[in-house]
């Protein structure tokens, strides 16, 4: 199984970060390699079940995934519904350290189904996870 993590210190809120985060329905509109994201359905108010559909190198991938959201924490946990891992998890966590600075903390663990995917992805997948946290850091500059 391969894990990442990384952390960034932020100018912004923690409680407009965590917003940024959990709007699974808008990350087409700015994350690498997501086509497609939707929220299928939310069981209560701080649990959703989405899909996102990623696409790279002329192959997608469609999975859900639950996402539980915690506002008193400021944490985002996802675990994988279904789709082309064998194991996805992640988990971001926002420390709210005054007005305008958060520190973010982001970590992932996967692995996928199929030796294929595993060898095509997997290794460009830390690349990735870096261009994942630089585009919601973009976004939270275009927003905030």
């Amino acid at each position: 199984m391969r894990q990442f993590s990384e952390v960034k210190e932020l100018p912004y809120p923690a409680a407009a970060l965590f917003e940024i985060i959990s709007d699974v329905d808008n990350y087409a509109e700015f994350l690498p390699w997501c086509v497609a994201s939707r929220v299928q359905e939310r069981p209560d108010s701080n649990t959703m079940i989405a899909d996102l559909k990623i696409g790279y190198g002329g192959m997608t991938e469609t999975f859900a995934s639950r996402v539980f959201l915690d506002r008193s924490e400021l944490t985002v946990d996802t675990v994988q519904e279904s789709g082309p891992f064998k194991h996805l998890e992640s988990k971001w966590h926002i420390l709210d350290r005054g007005e305008n600075y958060s520190i973010v903390n982001f970590e992932i663990a996967f692995e996928f189904r199929s030796v294929l995917l595993e060898s095509m992805m997997g290794a460009v997948f830390e690349a990735a996870a870096h261009k994942m946290i630089a585009a919601f850091e973009e976004r939270a500059a275009a927003l905030l």
